[in-house]
């Protein structure tokens, strides 16, 4: 008897453990999602000239959990297809005196903690990498579950989505990227970065 009730328990609480599991869903943004549904922009404003970068080349991926309103994710930008609009300033953006996308291809943030705030508003705190410095930053992020619907479907997107955007300001030189003279007072040291992202779970 107390061997057939211990086996209804482990069965029982394997059942919630699943069950639990169940409710986290992944979303991928990969280089196969549509450009205008992962984008990635750089605001400078400096003293002599202003300048906005912009790259399609984000991908990433979301664990979440819709009902309990949690999870953890990542994403990484491609520094290289960052354009200003401007090909040699592109250039001296990647160069080795600027950005080194040769060294430090990739720009990364990894969440180590969602809180949430109120409606689609939370507080997300993680590692963002850049020029090989990693800091620990917290930010705002809107962040919003859509099940799958005729609607979403319309949209071309496959199984649910998550919207997920923030923007936050960032000092280059707390990661160790130096203006250089050529660029002083056109590049500003603190940049403001925005991210508009659609993942999906199809």
């Amino acid at each position: 008897m107390k061997k057939m009730t211990k086996t209804v328990f482990l069965a029982m609480a394997a059942a919630v453990a699943v069950s639990a599991s169940a409710q986290t869903k992944v979303f991928k943004l990969t280089s196969e999602t549509p450009p205008q549904q992962r984008i990635a922009t750089v605001f400078s404003n400096a003293d002599f000239e202003d300048f906005t970068g912009v790259t399609h080349d984000v991908i990433g991926t979301v664990r979440w959990d819709p009902q309990k309103k949690t999870g953890s994710g990542s994403f990484t930008v491609n520094v290289k297809s960052i354009d200003t609009g401007i090909a040699l300033r592109n250039e001296h953006m990647a160069g080795p005196m600027w950005m080194n996308a040769e060294k430090y291809p990739t720009i990364t943030f990894e969440s180590t903690n969602i809180k949430h705030k109120s409606g689609d508003t939370y507080a997300v705190t993680g590692k963002l990498t850049m020029h090989g410095v990693t800091k620990t930053i917290t930010v705002d992020c809107q962040i919003r579950y859509l099940p799958e619907s005729e609607a979403t479907k319309k949209a071309m997107f496959k199984g649910d989505v998550l919207h997920v955007k923030s923007s936050f300001t960032v000092r280059l030189s707390d990661f160790g990227v130096m203006i250089p003279d050529m660029a002083k007072g056109r590049v500003a040291d603190a940049v403001k970065i925005t991210i508009s992202a659609f993942a999906q779970t199809g």
